[in-house]
């Protein structure tokens, strides 16, 4: 799989310009647009957008304006430090070419050195793709492939409209889906984790969305004290990881 890196934040302005730098299959990370805006350009650059999968907002004049003081014309666009790879493509090649791959599904991690930090971690434990939402997640910048170590280069990622659509492909697949969730009855060294799989993780703060668990049948937790209620996210993507190692090497 080819990779880039790109460390210095890159803008884009304009509706005409994003819509040639769509075109030219730049991995744009999003577009904020001017709230109201009504052209046949700007028609066009949604239509591109949506067909895509490329994240974007309405927003009032005083967002735009923060971005540079360069004239905007009413749009503006962050080019990603990474690239990023469509969701089947990606699956089939992986489940194609390796027995039992692990697939990490991150819902509602928005702070990008957490990110960083678990594509570290997933690229020392064999983890063979990780899917992030389009809105919602930690933006793909310098400081996510700085924290990684490396780890971003190693690991490909996947944007999504809706995780719900990777879980439904997994399983597709027969790969079976664990959400790593205090609501869970059993910790994560009950069940089996030796064969294909993928795991769910989800923010400190609130954790995996409602939404989301309701379609995974398997939920696990880590063993904690009534001390602390949660772990850094980061930190308990780690544990489970090594788990799963441990069980493979048995």
């Amino acid at each position: 799989m080819d990779y880039f890196y790109r460390m210095e934040k890159v803008s884009i302005f304009g509706i005409r310009a994003i819509l040639e730098a769509v075109s030219a299959e730049e991995p744009i990370d999003k577009v904020w647009i001017l709230k109201g805006t009504k052209s046949n350009l700007a028609e066009q650059l949604l239509h591109q957008l949506r067909k895509k999968n490329i994240a974007f907002s309405f927003v009032p004049v005083e967002r735009l304006d923060r971005f540079s003081d360069k004239n905007h014309q009413g749009a503006v666009a962050r080019i990603a430090a990474l690239k990023t790879f469509e969701m089947e493509p990606l699956v089939e090649e992986i489940i194609s070419s390796k027995k039992d791959p692990i697939f990490v599904l991150l819902d509602g991690i928005t702070d990008a050195r957490n990110f960083g930090a678990i594509l570290r971690t997933a690229a020392a434990t064999g983890v063979d793709a990780v899917f992030i939402s389009n809105s919602g997640s930690a933006p793909l910048n310098g400081d996510v492939v700085k924290t990684s170590a490396g780890g971003a280069f190693k690991v490909p990622v996947s944007k999504v409209s809706h995780l719900k659509d990777v879980v439904y492909l997994l399983e597709s697949h027969n790969i079976p889906i664990l959400a790593i969730s205090e609501k869970g009855k059993e910790t994560i060294y009950v069940p089996d984790l030796t064969g294909p799989i993928g795991l769910v993780f989800g923010s400190e703060g609130i954790g995996i969305s409602n939404g989301l668990l309701k379609i995974i049948s398997k939920t696990a937790k880590l063993p904690m004290t009534d001390k602390i209620e949660s772990l850094n996210v980061s930190v308990a993507f780690g544990v489970t990881l090594y788990e799963v190692i441990r069980q493979k090497q048995l």
